[in-house]
């Protein structure tokens, strides 16, 4: 009995082994926070300047992109900085096989979905763009799962639910974007954190 146990218990440690070697297991919860509150202030700020009667329309755009770009910016360096951050917690490699992956996989849907939002946008569609978001994000959240925590997988059905919910309902559109990129983020982020961080504290 006691040589099954050694059996078994030896095998597990070989999953674990080749598991930690082929996933990048080194999402950070804080990044998922950060990121959702980042969405939030966002959108505060762009319904704020959709209902700015006083504000041409180019200027809309441009400062709706100029909000966009900055929580992007923050968002990625957030993400990287917490993540570099816990994969030296746990001796991880921060580029290795499960990383690169892991980042390919994700951004071949996020790239597509720029591209095709760009197009979108370019072509007057705007009532589409906040949908069109969500779902590629979530595609591109659920194709990255694979190489990481599987809890991504279900973040990333939330975001594609979300995205056609917007589709259905526009007027609802930045509202469920809040609820996709904000409140989905931030519940994500807590989840893994109580998980999967705070017990390795």
């Amino acid at each position: 009995m006691d040589n099954n146990n050694a059996y078994l218990d030896q095998l597990a440690e070989i999953r674990r082994m080749m598991e930690k070697s082929s996933k990048f297991m080194s999402l950070s919860g804080f990044s998922g926070i950060f990121l959702g509150l980042y969405a939030l202030v966002g959108v505060y700020l762009v319904g704020d300047i959709l209902g700015n009667l006083s504000m041409t329309e180019p200027r809309k755009i441009l400062l709706i992109l100029l909000v966009a770009a900055i929580a992007l910016v923050a968002s990625l360096a957030t993400a990287l900085w917490l993540s570099v951050r816990q994969a030296r917690k746990t001796g991880q490699q921060i580029w290795g096989p499960g990383s690169k992956q892991l980042l390919f996989n994700l951004m071949l849907p996020l790239s597509t979905g720029g591209v095709f939002t760009f197009l979108l946008a370019t072509g007057g569609y705007y009532a589409l763009i906040a949908p069109a978001l969500l779902v590629f994000y979530g595609l591109g959240l659920a194709s990255a799962a694979r190489y990481t925590h599987r809890e991504l997988y279900f973040a990333g059905l939330a975001q594609i639910l979300l995205g056609l919910a917007a589709l259905a309902l526009p007027q609802y559109g930045l509202l469920l974007w809040a609820a996709g990129f904000g409140v989905v983020h931030i519940l994500y982020g807590l989840y893994m954190y109580f998980v999967h961080e705070r017990e390795s504290l």
